[in-house]
C-alpha cells in the first residue's frame, strides 16, 4: 500500500453505492454508459442496482434491462470490470466535488446554474 498524498479509489466495494443519495446516484447514472450500467448490474448488489433504476428515467431504464437479459452469457471477468468501472466513475464525480462524502454517506450536490 502506498501512502501518498493521492488516495486509491474513494469507493472499495460496489455495496457502498448504498450509501449514495438520489441526487448522487442520478449523477451516477447519467455519467455512467448504458452498457456500462447493465453489466455492472448483473454482478452487483440487488439494492443498490433497483435504487440506481428508481433515478433513472424510463426510456434510459428500460434500455438499461434490454442490455441485461442480452448480456447474461457474458464472462463474469467483463462484469466484474464494469462494476469497478462504476466505482471509477463514481470517483471521479466526487473529485469533481459533484458528489460529496460526509461521514460514510454521500449527497449529490446542487449544481449552479448561471
Amino acid at each position: 500500500m502506498s501512502g501518498e498524498d493521492k488516495e486509491e479509489l474513494t469507493l472499495k466495494s460496489f455495496e457502498e453505492l448504498s450509501f449514495f443519495d438520489n441526487l448522487a446516484l442520478f449523477y451516477l447514472c447519467n455519467e455512467t454508459p448504458p452498457q456500462t450500467l447493465a453489466l455492472a448490474f448483473l454482478v452487483g448488489d440487488k439494492k443498490v442496482c433497483g435504487s440506481m433504476l428508481g433515478v433513472m428515467d424510463s426510456k434510459r431504464r428500460a434500455f438499461v434491462h434490454e442490455l441485461m437479459s442480452k448480456q447474461n452469457d457474458v464472462p463474469d471477468e467483463k462484469k466484474h470490470a464494469a462494476a469497478q468501472g462504476l466505482l471509477i466513475i463514481a470517483d471521479g464525480l466526487i473529485q469533481r466535488n459533484l458528489i460529496r462524502k460526509q461521514g460514510k454517506f454521500y449527497f449529490g450536490t446542487e449544481r449552479a446554474g448561471s
